[in-house]
């Protein structure tokens, strides 16, 4: 077992073109035989925010600390400690703090499963169970 306290945990800056008061702490070290997930914590300053970006994969934000902004080119949702934001994948999006405290989201990276590619005039066969 290994115990981690985030307060302790440096993190490092946001280099992002675009983001501004970010710093991000991998939760799951890098690991070789995990490959369709990854998670962080975002530690965003009152007035900081993340690049306005868009990813294939879908992004799941849980606040933990604060208030957050979570926007899209569409949406736009004030949320506070305990809610969860889903972003689909390819949806741009962008993550504000608009409090007067720090705001921690944790971001899990759920990447979608590549389908395996056919060859011309084959057709597609379900997965065995």
């Amino acid at each position: 077992m290994k115990v981690r306290r985030l307060r302790e945990e440096p993190g490092e800056p946001e280099k992002e073109e675009g983001s501004s008061g970010v710093n991000s702490v991998d939760l799951v070290l890098k690991r070789e035989d995990i490959a369709g997930f990854s998670s962080r914590i975002l530690r965003i300053e009152p007035g900081g925010h993340t690049a306005f970006h868009g990813h294939e994969r879908e992004h799941v934000a849980v606040v933990l600390r604060g208030r957050c902004r979570a926007e899209t080119k569409t949406d736009m949702a004030d949320v506070g400690e305990g809610c969860i934001v889903s972003i689909p994948p390819g949806e741009p999006h962008r993550f504000i703090n608009p409090g007067k405290e720090r705001l921690a989201l944790v971001i899990m990276n759920l990447f979608l499963r590549e389908e395996p590619k056919q060859e011309a005039g084959e057709e597609a066969r379900p997965e065995a169970p």
